[in-house]
């Protein structure tokens, strides 16, 4: 019998869903109150055809994709654009407004929004980032601190997730997991240090201060060729503490941390280039970062993916390198 989810889908979804897409929403937990992956797939080329009815566009090349969304080339807007579904979760509800308030400055420009299809009509970038070379990994650090002092601004009252929610359900998580059968899978003081400064974090007045694309990485940064900048895309809108923009440049590119001749000194030296850049203070982005990481190792152990013991070990691995030594 086949594993649930690994059923046929029909031709019209394989023609125009990639692979990749299709095997990342099998695997999606969905929030609840949200649609899984798996249900929401036979309904993209349906969804895709009203889009373009209802907004005068032409498909123009081959579909790509995101983490977890499917990402159009289209013709029939006042230019060249791309047209993005994603597949609903909560860290997408935000998106459209998040663009509106940075209305194309060190962002890509919105140019519609169908949230309750969760569809954005977006400007076509160049498809180059900053996840390699010719860009240096320092050099992408830099990048990414520069916009993310671009991008923040104070949180608006429409911002959905914060940093707050996010530590308080941090905690919680971390006790389910200390008393749960997976205990042993993260040594026992990364979780108590986490859980006490979760807990410290979560009731400061200003950390849900400031708007942050909270995943802000070398992949979600694409050159706009005129007038010639790097901008981001794929905000996932936060209200929250401005080192919290941190995290995802030091888990991506990871290659080159293991490569490194000290990868706690890399590590640190990536976080110093973005924080100059950004104009953050480096202390508190390393006890931000921690945590983020630490919410990130949680998770994996609470859904055991195949891949844990490779990825605790990256997890475990920034964790100490952001800690004093």
């Amino acid at each position: 019998m086949p594993e649930a989810g690994s059923e046929p889908l029909p031709r019209a979804v394989t023609d125009l869903v990639p692979p990749g897409l299709i095997e990342r929403l099998r695997r999606q937990v969905p929030a609840p109150g949200f649609v899984s992956g798996t249900q929401f797939l036979p309904t993209l080329p349906r969804l895709v055809q009203d889009l373009l009815d209802a907004w005068g566009l032409v498909a123009d090349g081959p579909a790509r994709h995101g983490y977890a969304a499917l990402v159009l080339p289209v013709t029939g807007a006042d230019e060249p654009a791309v047209l993005k579904i994603a597949w609903p979760h909560p860290e997408a509800r935000d998106e459209h407004r998040a663009l509106r308030a940075w209305a194309g400055g060190g962002a890509v420009r919105l140019l519609a929004a169908d949230p309750t299809r969760w569809a954005v009509l977006l400007e076509r970038l160049d498809p180059r980032d900053l996840d390699g070379p010719p860009v240096g990994v320092l050099e992408s650090c830099e990048e990414i601190g520069r916009l993310a002092s671009v991008l923040e601004r104070p949180a608006p009252p429409w911002v959905s997730v914060r940093a707050s929610d996010s530590l308080r359900l941090l905690v919680e998580d971390l006790d389910e997991v200390r008393a749960g059968e997976h205990a042993g899978a993260l040594p026992r003081r990364i979780l108590d240090r986490g859980r006490a400064l979760a807990l410290e974090l979560a009731d400061e007045p200003g950390i849900d201060a400031a708007l942050v694309h909270a995943d802000l990485h070398q992949e979600n940064v694409l050159w706009r060729p005129d007038p010639g900048e790097w901008v981001a895309i794929d905000p996932q809108a936060m209200a929250a503490d401005p080192a919290w923009v941190v995290a995802p440049a030091l888990w991506n590119r990871w290659a080159e941390a293991v490569a490194a001749h000290d990868t706690r000194v890399h590590l640190g030296l990536r976080l110093e280039v973005l924080c100059e850049a950004a104009g953050l203070d480096p202390d508190r982005a390393r006890v931000i970062t921690e945590l983020r990481i630490l919410r990130n190792a949680v998770w994996d152990v609470q859904e055991q993916p195949p891949d844990l013991a490779e990825a605790l070990t990256r997890h475990v691995t920034i964790i100490k390198a952001m800690q004093p030594a």
